[in-house]
């Protein structure tokens, strides 16, 4: 074969090699255990690197294809670059080695034209001495513990149990120190000391637990009770024995007094001594009445009487008091005192002073012979305690204030009576209306509020609400203020009943930063007489803010510039000169187009060039750079932007890519020839080739159609029919009638078709 199949074995193996190796991707030190606390929650679990094989540019890309057991304790694998990647906890992972002391971690890496490959983490769950409480009651289900009212104080009635003890002495406490229950050091739950009341019968107390162990470690406990209520005798009054005095002569069935017993069920009396047919009492109010006409000269023995009366549970009988009851009959003092006025009615302002004295009473007593009356006020004035009596002079007891929602809502009149009583017995007392309407006096001035600055933004719009001034009055009715603005004005207008202060004009931060206003307010309707009105004036200020509405301004717009390829990467190529209105503005330069390999880069203003790269075996770059540069002015919405252009024409120069040579001695007796031939040929996007097919079949059925409509006729076999000629209007034109079977049964229709006038045009009939 002589020495030339050495050449040519070496050409086909160097042909075929790219595609007969296949590499795998390569896990370091996988797979391997790792130990984990079960009482870790979150952090780094274990760290591992991937290799690519091929490449070491190309970066490596690991999924998580499986967890056993299945959990959610762990995140995916976080890249940390050059091929190192972390497996990380949850937050909030609750592991148990005593349920899982071991989980698997299947991962699977992948790398750009490598097999990929899976490996395994192992994962142990290592138990650590840690406290865990008892969760009974945190099932929805469990019934709360029962525990009955009149349970002995300190009595045990729940212990604490525990799943894990924890290390050393454990300490107990209660969550809430509110609980009605006391907790010992062996952590046991007792009734209280005092034991429990009534008012905690049948409720259900929710109690937390909290377990410490020396280490530090807690964990809590929940406890459900609920007190179960036990009967108790309730019936009870507020009194043992009652005295009450009435007078002979009343009639039947005439109320003396009514007894009542407190009880929690349904309550009913009875009068258990004497037996008498005197008097009645009403089983279910407690009213006792006389059956009949009481009158001490027929019967002088019911002057005095003394009555048993005993209240009773309906449903417990045996629940029940009793209580004393003393009945005086007395003779009557038939008439009262006659006074003068009988009812007094007047109007004063609300500015009357304490003291003042309104009327003065002229009042006598026949039945006594004018013997020494007393005067007094009823205790159901309103307002109460406005006035008072001094001997027979009413007068004005405080202060009379019309500047309230309560005194509106009586239409601003008083109301009392007075009681003149006679010393007769039983004593007679003549009641004497008092009707005092009290007229309102504006007495304060308007108040400003008590905020005096507000802001609006500078692109507030006709209309915009500013602020509500919120004026005060305290004179009734409260708050009628009507509001204006001093002096001319053209930006800003206020409404005259709300005091709702609205934008009038535009308002431009720039221009003008603040605007003092001068608020009117002039209180209405306050005073009987409607001249009398009082005035104020507040001053307040409104303070435009800045709004960002104006975009950045750059200066020329568009720049040209021509510059060598070798020119330093650290030199400034150009500056922008942009500005922006906006105070306080940050402006941000960024190359959002144009920039072709990312040869140039802003820095802030700055326009800056990276290395270029002329080479014709390699990477060419253009000679001509249209860039273009987003300005912006803020990091924050409403932010604005302009774009400007730069033009950059760059002359490459030999020395633009720096070589490097290395110094290789191999020894090959021949070296493989390697031949490349490239091929051009068109390769239409998918959507070009749909369109084109799509376009190619609607063509053809169009053709088809017209095809057949020409064809379609009828067969030359019919008989032609006779040209008719038509010379109407100088013209002549040639017809031929044909008749065709009708749809309809019976009846025949005719077409006419119009001929050229050429009678040199034969009329030829084709079918389909």
């Amino acid at each position: 074969m002589g020495l030339g199949w050495h050449l040519h074995l070496s050409l086909l193996l160097t042909i075929c090699a790219k595609d007969a190796v296949i590499v795998a991707v390569e896990f370091i030190d996988f797979p391997r255990t790792v130990d984990v606390d079960e009482s870790a929650t979150v952090g780094v679990v274990a760290s591992f690197t991937v290799i690519c094989n091929t490449s070491s540019s190309s970066r490596p890309t690991v999924n998580l294809e499986n967890i056993s057991p299945t959990t959610t304790f762990f995140n995916l694998p976080n890249a940390l670059g050059n091929g190192t990647f972390q497996v990380t906890l949850r937050p909030g992972a609750d592991m148990n080695a005593r349920e899982v002391n071991q989980y698997i971690l299947t991962f699977k890496a992948e790398c750009p034209g490598e097999t990929p490959v899976t490996s395994q983490l192992y994962i142990h769950v290592k138990e650590v001495d840690r406290l865990e409480c008892e969760d009974t009651f945190l099932n929805t289900a469990a019934r709360p513990l029962l525990v009955p009212e009149n349970a002995a104080p300190d009595t045990v009635i729940y212990t604490v149990t525990l799943k894990r003890k924890g290390r050393g002495s454990l300490r107990f406490a209660f969550e809430d120190a509110s609980v009605p229950f006391t907790l010992n050091s062996m952590g046991e739950v007792l009734v209280p000391a005092t034991g429990f009341t009534r008012t905690q019968a049948g409720k259900l107390f929710q109690v937390n637990i909290m377990v410490n162990d020396s280490d530090g470690r807690s964990c809590r406990s929940l406890l459900m009770v609920r007190v179960q209520p036990v009967y108790h005798n309730t019936v009870n009054f507020t009194e043992s024995s009652k005295a009450v005095s009435v007078f002979e002569n009343t009639g039947p069935l005439q109320t003396i007094t009514r007894v009542h017993a407190h009880g929690e069920g349904h309550v009913l009396y009875e009068i258990i001594y004497p037996s008498t047919v005197y008097f009645t009492i009403d089983s279910e109010t407690g009213e006792i009445k006389n059956t009949y006409n009481v009158d001490l000269v027929r019967n002088p023995e019911l002057a005095q009487t003394l009555l048993v009366v005993r209240a009773y549970d309906m449903h417990h009988p045996t629940d029940s008091a009793t209580i004393t009851v003393n009945i005086t009959i007395q003779h009557q003092n038939l008439q009262g005192p006659m006074c003068n006025p009988a009812i007094y009615v007047t109007e004063i302002p609300e500015t009357s002073p304490i003291g003042m004295s309104l009327t003065i009473l002229s009042c006598v007593d026949k039945d006594s012979n004018n013997r020494t009356l007393q005067y007094q006020m009823e205790n159901s004035q309103i307002p109460p305690y406005s006035f008072r009596m001094e001997h027979n002079v009413l007068q004005v007891n405080t202060t009379l204030d019309c500047d309230s929602v309560a005194m509106a809502n009586l239409r601003f009149q008083y109301q009392a009576a007075i009681l003149v009583t006679d010393s007769g017995s039983p004593q007679q007392t003549t009641r004497i209306p008092v009707l005092v309407t009290v007229s309102r006096v504006n007495e304060y001035n308007p108040e400003c509020p008590r905020r005096f600055s507000f802001s609006i933004p500078e692109n507030a719009a006709f209309g915009d609400f500013v602020a509500n001034i919120n004026g005060t009055d305290r004179d009734y009715p409260f708050n009628k203020i009507e509001y204006s603005i001093l002096g001319a004005q053209d930006i800003f207008y206020i409404g005259r009943h709300s005091g709702n202060l609205y934008v009038l004009g535009p308002l431009d931060y720039e221009e003008r930063k603040s605007y003092s206003l001068t608020i009117t307010l002039k209180d209405l309707d306050n005073d009987v007489n409607s001249g009398q009105q009082r005035v104020t004036q507040c001053n307040i200020t409104i303070n435009v803010q800045n709004v960002n509405d104006e975009a950045p301004v750059c200066t020329p717009p568009i720049w040209t510039l021509t510059i060598y390829s070798t020119l330093s990467s650290t030199t400034d190529i150009t500056t922008l000169q942009c500005h922006d209105d906006e105070e306080g503005s940050q402006l941000m330069y960024t190359i959002v187009g144009g920039n072709t390999n990312g040869r140039f880069r802003m820095d802030g203003s700055k326009l800056r060039h990276n290395k270029f790269s002329y080479n014709r075996d390699g990477i060419f770059d253009p000679l001509n750079y249209e860039l273009l540069v987003e300005v912006t002015d803020s990091r924050s919405t409403p932010r604005f932007s302009t774009t400007a252009t730069i033009i950059v024409h760059v002359i490459p120069w030999t020395t633009t890519v720096p070589t490097t040579t290395t110094v290789t001695t191999t020894t090959i007796s021949k070296k493989p020839i390697i031949l490349h031939r490239t091929e051009e040929y068109w390769a239409p996007d998918p959507w070009f080739v749909v369109v084109l097919t799509l376009t190619g079949i609607l063509l053809f059925s169009a053709l088809g159609l017209l095809f057949w409509r020409f064809c379609c006729r009828k067969a030359p076999t019919e008989t032609p029919q006779p040209l008719l000629q038509n010379r109407g209007k100088g013209t002549e034109r040639n017809y031929i009638v044909t008749e065709e079977p009708s749809k309809d049964k019976g009846k025949d229709s005719a077409e006419v078709v119009n001929l050229p006038q050429n009678p040199a045009v034969e009329v030829a009939w084709g079918t389909c």
